[in-house]
């Protein structure tokens, strides 16, 4: 399997890297040629409606369809032929057009990693082996990034799981994974290619998270049972805090508010703690 049939291959089977131009500024220059299109036939059909409003024969044409569109013949037609064309043109500017521009431009970019596999995959004699020799070999160059889209892109994680799964996991297999790993890609995508599932790394990602988000809240507790000054334990408090909220911001996609709110929980847990500690000072 060579060219266009290999790349497609790669593609169809690996979805995440379906990576193709979104041609947004040709994309663009076809939507103003047909808004130009329209706002022509706008004009000309402005001026036939103004034309016909004064001739004896058609001056009913603004307030009867029927005469508009089946009476007489030639100049009696001339304005609904325009109508006709005009409508046409926006049909395929508004329906057509317009709303598929939409709809490509709310398609995501794709991930950094993926993309660079993919330029890694064309380049390798065991992989892609340069399987296009046309101009558009280079549609995939740095010059044409912010261009690219995703047909599929991979759900957007946390800085955690993008460090996790971008770097600690091929490690992982250039030192031990190579050896145990046997989900290969078939020959005809490329060799040396290995696939570890999504679902497999989502869930020791989530592992990850609930231990850290079970040990953060008792390692708090028990380093304000240790200390006994208060003023180290407030400081520890803010530290945890801090920690806390970091972790948040790392390892989930939670939004702003919600940090804010969950941090809050935490160190008011820790003060109550605090308060209730027999050393902390309380008022006779």
């Amino acid at each position: 399997m060579e060219g266009y049939a290999k790349v497609a291959q790669l593609m169809g089977s690996q979805e995440e890297f379906a990576i193709l131009r979104r041609f947004r500024v040709l994309n663009m220059q076809r939507l103003l040629y047909l808004q130009a299109e329209i706002v022509h036939l706008e004009a000309e059909v402005g001026q036939l409606a103004k034309r016909d409003a004064v001739h004896e024969e058609r001056q009913y044409h603004a307030r009867d369809w029927w005469s508009l569109s089946q009476g007489g013949e030639g100049e009696d037609l001339e304005q609904w032929h325009k109508v006709l064309e005009l409508n046409e043109k926006l049909d395929q500017y508004s329906n057509d057009v317009l709303l598929k521009q939409a709809s490509l431009a709310r398609l995501e970019q794709p991930r950094q990693y993926d993309l660079d596999f993919l330029r890694n995959w064309f380049r390798r004699p065991g992989m892609g082996s340069f399987p296009l020799l046309g101009i558009d070999r280079d549609a995939w160059d740095i010059k044409n990034e912010s261009d690219l889209i995703a047909i599929k892109p991979r759900d957007a994680p946390d800085i955690f799981s993008r460090w996790f799964t971008e770097y600690l996991v091929p490690r992982y297999h250039h030192v031990f994974g190579k050896t145990f790993k046997k989900d290969a890609l078939p020959e005809t995508v490329g060799s040396g290619i290995y696939h570890y599932k999504e679902s497999s790394l989502e869930a020791v990602l989530g592992i990850l998270a609930t231990v850290l988000a079970s040990l953060l809240p008792i390692c708090s507790v028990v380093a304000l049972y240790i200390v006994q000054s208060n003023g180290a334990r407030l400081g520890m408090i803010a530290i945890f805090s801090a920690c806390f909220s970091l972790a948040l911001a790392l390892m989930t996609n939670a939004r702003r508010i919600e940090v804010f709110a969950a941090t809050a929980a935490f160190a008011a847990v820790n003060v109550v703690f605090l308060t209730n500690s027999p050393s902390y000072p309380i008022a006779a």
